[in-house]
């Protein structure tokens, strides 16, 4: 007997098996997802936390760039002329108040000098109190005389900070033609140390070095980053110093706002410049996440195995109790001639061994005394079955309707149930006419089974009357075999969708026009006038085409007389319109008097 899925709840099997996996699975998931969330969460801690010790990294190594180029700069002091050291500023001085003409050849080997000391400067410059420079450039690439050298807000800075180190943001080289490349600047002030009488000493230039962008692909190097992840240098007015993405490098720092990045940052100690880091979380956690879904593979093959094995035991437990189960149903039956088979010794084969004898005593015992008994009952039983009445039917139907559903298959019960109030519409035989309501609710339900099998994208429905005219009177079962119609002979076989229109409205002299039309490929004239001329002749009982319409018209007739009917019209490929003119009336009621011809 196959086993009812209302009552599995209650199966031995299912306890047993529930039991089994609430003993075993329920911890293993507990123990599994707080292990998981803890290994998840420690393995995204260090992971931030690389990140965040590489930025720090970056961050110290930026400040030992600008420590470096601070004391490149002031090489200046220690740079020797004629065998002695830190003389230059003391020599620029004195040659630019005499004019000397080795002025030129003293600033440019101090320029050589220094030039290639450091691989990533990329150019040098010195420039005198006069505003006259010299430079020097690695790139070979000529300088343009006609630019004013150096800027404007650089020499303002130059002022201001009279003895530090001048810093001058990423930009590009637009004093040499056609230099396309990107350059931080620092810049210091030479004093005259050894000459002046003042205790400053006199300025006697400004030298400047162009430092390329390699130097810090030398600093973040050893930072592995994924395809969407991007770090940037960021000075204290918030221009992109550096950044891997290179289009963005001179703009504006704006942080991206979107939760997917994880965002860190770092400052240095001694520049106020930052290091901030936008790491994509995905690409960042990816690994993490990959090393989590092995995990979640062998434990789920250890939940796979766990339940495997309850399944087994339980069903060695309960095959033997559902053995008797199934003979105890045809015991239940009236089937006496049945014997439970178990092979085993305990206590399940005792319970098998008394069911045996129990049902063979029963046997006699129904024998001797139940027999005529049920022989009576039974006929009376056959006598109700006579007597069924298409209540039972409806009943019936619900029946299948509800295990429909129980299945899931809603699909099935939504057209047994519109079947069921179309059986119970059609079968109830009290009335002739009834409320246009009652006869619009069975079309719909005749339409709910189309669309179920034709689709949406095929079939429309669609009425076009005031909600006053739902009590008015109409022949029972007039407008769904006009619907019938329409749906196989006019819609089906165009191609796309077609729609279905019933219209409703109130006449002169006490009338009613109901009026179906479709949109479907329509009839061409031959086929029409052959459709009147059946109407004409009312040949309901042919076994032709359009016995519902013909139907329709010879049972107004019957009800309201020869001036009643069903006029029909069509235009292929443009559609067909059916329309009924019967008498206004509110009364429904069995029979209805015919009305007099119009």
């Amino acid at each position: 007997m196959a086993s009812n899925p209302f009552r599995l709840h209650k199966s031995i099997f299912a306890k047993f098996t529930l039991s089994f996996i609430s003993v075993g699975l329920i911890p293993l998931l507990i123990l599994s997802y707080i292990s998981l969330q803890t290994f998840s969460g420690f393995m995204e801690r260090y992971a931030t936390n690389n990140y965040e010790q590489m930025l720090l990294f970056a961050s110290r190594n930026v400040d030992d760039m600008f420590v470096k180029y601070n004391n490149i700069s002031k090489l200046m002091y220690s740079y020797g002329v004629g065998g002695l050291y830190g003389q230059l500023g003391q020599a620029i001085a004195a040659q630019s108040k005499e004019k000397d003409i080795r002025l030129t050849m003293t600033i440019n080997d101090f320029l050589q000098t220094v030039l290639y000391t450091e691989r990533n400067l990329q150019s040098v410059f010195f420039v005198l109190p006069d505003g006259t420079f010299q430079s020097l450039s690695k790139n070979n690439v000529a300088l343009d005389y006609q630019y004013q050298y150096p800027r404007v807000e650089w020499q303002e800075q130059m002022k201001l900070n009279r003895n530090g180190l001048g810093f001058f943001s990423t930009h590009k080289q637009d004093y040499f033609l056609g230099a396309s490349d990107q350059v931080m600047t620092f810049g210091r002030n030479l004093t005259d140390v050894l000459g002046s009488s003042k205790v400053e000493g006199e300025i006697v230039g400004s030298f400047y070095m162009d430092v390329g962008l390699g130097v810090f692909n030398e600093i973040f190097k050893q930072m592995v980053l994924n395809n969407r992840d991007t770090v940037y240098v960021v000075d204290k007015q918030g221009i992109i110093l550096y950044s891997n993405q290179t289009e963005l490098i001179g703009s504006v720092f704006h942080a991206n706002p979107s939760d997917d990045f994880l965002h860190l940052q770092q400052e240095t100690a001694e520049n106020n410049i930052k290091i901030v880091g936008e790491f994509y979380k995905k690409e960042l956690f990816l690994k993490v996440e990959q090393l989590i879904k092995t995990i979640t593979i062998v434990i789920g093959l250890c939940m796979i195995s766990l339940i495997v094995v309850a399944v087994w035991f339980s069903n060695r437990f309960s095959t033997p109790i559902r053995s008797i189960t199934r003979e105890m149903a045809k015991v239940e039956s009236g089937n006496f001639d049945t014997k439970v088979t178990v092979k085993t010794a305990d206590e399940l084969g005792l319970l098998s061994h008394g069911f045996n004898k129990m049902v063979g005593r029963l046997k006699e015992y129904i024998d001797v005394v139940y027999v005529a008994q049920i022989k009576q009952k039974q006929a009376e039983l056959n006598a109700l079955k006579s007597q069924i009445r298409p209540h039972y039917l409806y009943n019936t139907l619900e029946v299948i309707r509800m295990n429909a559903v129980a299945e899931d298959a809603n699909e099935v019960g939504d057209m047994i149930l519109s079947l069921s109030h179309q059986l119970k519409y059609v079968l109830d035989y009290g009335e002739e006419s009834v409320a246009i309501r009652a006869e619009k609710a069975n079309v719909e339900q005749y339409f709910q089974l189309m669309v179920i099998r034709y689709g949406e994208h095929k079939l429309g429905l669609d009425f076009r009357f005031d909600a006053d005219l739902m009590d008015y009177a109409i022949p029972k079962l007039s407008l769904q075999p006009i619907v019938e119609n329409a749906i196989y002979h006019g819609i089906m076989p165009k191609p796309g969708k077609g729609t279905i229109r019933i219209s409703i409205e109130k006449l002169p002299d006490n009338l009613l026009s109901v009026t179906v039309d479709d949109d479907g490929v329509g009839m061409n004239e031959d086929t029409l006038e052959l459709v009147r001329q059946k109407l004409a002749k009312g040949s309901s009982l042919d076994t032709g085409s359009s016995i519902g319409l013909i139907n329709v018209h010879e049972r107004i007739v019957a009800l309201y007389g020869q001036g009643f009917g069903v006029e029909i019209n069509s235009s292929q490929h443009i559609g067909t319109t059916v329309r009924l003119v019967i008498p206004l009336t509110k009364e429904v009621s069995v029979r209805v008097e015919r009305h007099s011809s119009r």
